[in-house]
């Protein structure tokens, strides 16, 4: 044994000494394409999270199987940045966004009282009135034909399409 053998443990010496030249080679060689194997299984993972596009994937296969591991570079700049998940959550979430907007929209708007005005006498009234409490004026009345509260002054139910008649001004002070 050679002087600088004599120091090491019992169990290292053999391995050591049976380490040549052409050990470290080998074991390079095979390191070497173990990382390179590896390097395309991550690749064939991480662009199947990425893209839809089966042709994109199997570029970016075939870039890790025809060249050198050194490409990884390569594909790290030319895959997408965010991952197909990643995306669809933005989406999502910037739907969500406008869909509350819509909502807090709909909210101020149905909390705005709607105001209206009386035919007769332009005072402010609001929309479930019966009569003007200003003049009096009648601002609903029902339909002939569906009996639904309608407006005076409407030539035609909404609800039934019924053409309305207008009421003479005797009957209406007999009310």
């Amino acid at each position: 044994m050679t002087e600088n053998t004599t120091n090491m443990h019992p169990y290292i010496a053999p391995f050591w000494n049976s380490v040549t030249l052409e050990f470290m080679i080998k074991f390079a060689v095979t390191y070497f394409f173990v990382v390179w194997i590896a390097l395309i299984i991550w690749v064939a993972k991480d662009i199947a999270f990425r893209s839809d596009s089966r042709i994109f994937q199997v570029i970016c296969i075939l870039i890790m199987i025809f060249f050198t591991p050194l490409w990884v570079f390569l594909y790290l700049i030319i895959r997408p940045w965010k991952s197909i998940y990643d995306a669809y959550s933005q989406e999502i979430e910037e739907n969500l966004e406008i869909l509350n907007n819509i909502v807090k929209e709909g909210i101020e708007t149905q909390q705005a009282p709607k105001d209206y005005e009386c035919p007769k006498c332009h005072s402010e009234v609001e929309s479930d009135f019966i009569i003007c409490p200003s003049c009096k004026t009648s601002l609903k009345d029902t339909c002939h034909e569906c009996h639904k509260i309608i407006r005076e002054w409407w030539k035609v139910c909404p609800y039934c399409q019924t053409k309305q008649k207008k009421k003479d001004k005797k009957s209406k002070k007999k009310k």
